[in-house]
């Protein structure tokens, strides 16, 4: 089974804040479908940190990729 990452481990690992991850889903630019809430908390799958990476890079957000815990 994947990995499941919260928002705060994708920050983490992104080297940002938890609210520039959260705002690219306000925004529609991250898919709710593949990372969905429960519980409160948003799911993330781990192969889909790239794209969230991707996607901060294109905001102009300065993304430092850390390695996998």
């Amino acid at each position: 089974m994947e990995k499941l990452l919260s928002v705060g481990d994708v920050a983490r690992r992104l080297n940002v804040r938890p609210s520039q991850v959260t705002q690219l889903f306000y925004e529609r630019r991250l898919r709710d479908d593949l990372c969905p809430i429960v519980g409160g908390r948003r799911l993330i799958p781990q192969n889909y940190v790239e794209v969230i990476a991707m996607e901060l890079k294109r905001k102009g957000v300065t993304v430092r990729e850390v390695p996998n815990e």
